[in-house]
């Protein structure tokens, strides 16, 4: 039995999932996920049609309708730490993965114990798997899955891709991701055709997953819609920008330093070992060139490029990394054999214990709480049309949509929210940036859809403006946010909301959304 890979599996579950119970403010998407997971757990009836919005909608195609099957049974059987948790699991199983499929290749440089290296990838994308849980979390995890069953099926396991229809089956009715399980097939489709192999497996078992995107409770419209989704415009939403936007200038370092490792490592082993065109492995080139194009385009790929560059080119960074390690030692006359073994065991207990101590803490910790900032959520703006019952359809960004249906309905519905393409007409995104940025026609979605009280960001231009109209009053504002309703339906006495933290976080989860659930 090997205890330093039992101690190395164990540690990458500590540290993950105890990072994770830092990060423990909810996503923006997550309150939409618990009303549909209520509707699934307790009336066993999957949504198909939207009562959130008053604005047009087409039939609810849920790709992540088995996400919130998760997400909804955690809150219920566990709390805020069951969510909490649920991320730190879904991320350790993913790195778990990569560690499995670097153990696949039998490591020639050194063992696969370097847990540093999986600390640094986890760390890499850590940003982008974003806070608390969200649906991508079981993205990464297939993938990660799907990446190894493809390396084992590469070094002579063929039976092994049998699973691969099984488990697509899964994904597909948990998060329309399972797009990037059939481009993978693709890729390693094209690149074992390169590398003048057997490819016919591949083909089959991305037929057979095709196949199995088939079954889910919407039938072919859904196949049909996942297609439009993959191939949709996003230019509008944040995560489908490039993390080298001049607004991320900053941004993803993490992430910016681990993509330009990783590309040098596999270019610098290129060329140090005179690797040419026919010993190269297009398979393993195709998928780190194509994820890396992927991560650079849009940050909502940034993972699949961590965690593939970090699981196929383990071997080409220690073989560099060594030779550095060995240049170093010999320059500073380090070769005692004896010396190198006691520093290598003095460092991996430092780096164990250090990891330990990091993440354990809030691990054990009782209280794990998801808590609802006033810095990320319109907490005080909705409370106040709450307690002061303003009822009617309320305009608010696209971020905070779910978020005000989960805590104001049936009183109010939104105009739009998170799920986008899965309810909404795209066109309505933009009408709604239009009018936050005070550009074209930008009243059109309030003159359009009748509109009756408005949440609006202060760091939006249309927040000056809508101040200059006289059919519109700011009833109440704080540093995040104001309240605009109608002239002729303002009050002479307004309730200001509680500014207390303990409200806010003890209440955040209360809802009449499960009256029409039901």
């Amino acid at each position: 039995m090997n205890i330093k890979r039992y101690l190395c599996i164990a540690v990458i579950f500590i540290f993950c999932i105890g990072i994770c119970c830092f990060n423990n403010y909810p996503d923006n998407d997550l309150w939409a996920r618990l009303i549909a997971g209520y509707s699934i757990v307790e009336n066993l009836t999957v949504l198909k049609n939207d009562f959130l919005s008053y604005t047009p909608t087409h039939p609810w195609y849920d790709h992540e309708w088995g996400a919130s099957v998760f997400f909804y049974a955690a809150l219920k059987y566990f709390g805020d730490s069951g969510l909490i948790l649920l991320k730190g699991m879904l991320s350790a199983l993913t790195v778990f993965m990569c560690f499995k499929t670097v153990e696949l290749h039998k490591p020639k440089s050194t063992v696969s114990y370097n847990i540093l290296y999986f600390v640094f990838m986890f760390l890499a994308a850590l940003k982008t798997l974003g806070p608390t849980t969200r649906c991508l979390l079981f993205t990464c995890l297939f993938f990660s899955i799907f990446l190894y069953i493809l390396e084992k099926a590469r070094l002579g396991n063929k039976k092994i891709l049998i699973l691969l229809p099984i488990l697509m089956v899964f994904w597909s009715n948990i998060h329309g991701g399972c797009i990037s399980g059939l481009g993978l097939l693709g890729i390693y489709i094209a690149g074992e055709f390169l590398n003048k192999k057997s490819y016919k497996e591949y083909i089959y078992t991305l037929i057979g997953c095709l196949a199995s995107l088939f079954i889910n409770p919407y039938g072919f419209k859904y196949v049909k819609f996942l297609f439009f989704a993959a191939t949709m415009d996003r230019t509008f939403i944040t995560e489908w920008t490039s993390p080298f936007h001049p607004m991320y200038l900053k941004g993803y370092i993490r992430y910016k330093i681990y993509l330009v490792i990783m590309l040098l490592t596999q270019f610098i082993y290129i060329l140090k070992n005179k690797i040419n065109y026919q010993k190269l492995d297009k398979t393993k080139l195709l998928l780190i060139l194509l994820m890396a194009y992927l991560s650079i385009t849009h940050i909502r790929h940034q993972t699949f490029f961590i965690f593939t560059a970090g699981t196929l080119l383990y071997d080409e960074f220690y073989s560099l990394f060594n030779s550095l390690i060995r240049f170093i030692r010999k320059k500073l006359h380090l070769d005692n054999e004896s010396f190198i073994k006691t520093f290598c065991l003095i460092k991996d207990i430092i780096v164990y214990f250090l990891l330990i101590i990091v993440s354990l803490p809030a691990l054990i910790a009782e209280n794990k709480e998801i808590r609802i900032t006033e810095t990320e959520y319109p907490r005080y703006a909705i409370e106040f049309i709450k307690i002061n019952n303003i009822t009617g359809n309320l305009f608010i960004n696209f971020d905070w949509g779910s978020y005000a249906a989960y805590k104001l309905y049936p009183n109010n519905l939104i105009v739009m929210d998170g799920r986008y393409e899965e309810v909404y007409n795209p066109d309505l995104l933009l009408e709604l940036k239009n009018f936050h940025l005070v550009k074209n026609d930008w009243y059109k979605i309030i003159r359009d859809y009748k509109t009756d009280v408005m949440i609006i960001e202060k760091k939006y231009p249309v927040f000056n403006k809508m101040l200059e109209q006289e059919n519109w009053t700011l009833v109440f504002e704080n540093n995040l946010s104001g309240v605009f309703v109608p002239t002729e339906t303002v009050k002479d006495n307004y309730l200001y909301p509680p500014i207390s933290d303990e409200y806010y976080n003890k209440t955040k989860f209360d809802t009449q959304i499960k009256k029409e659930a039901d």
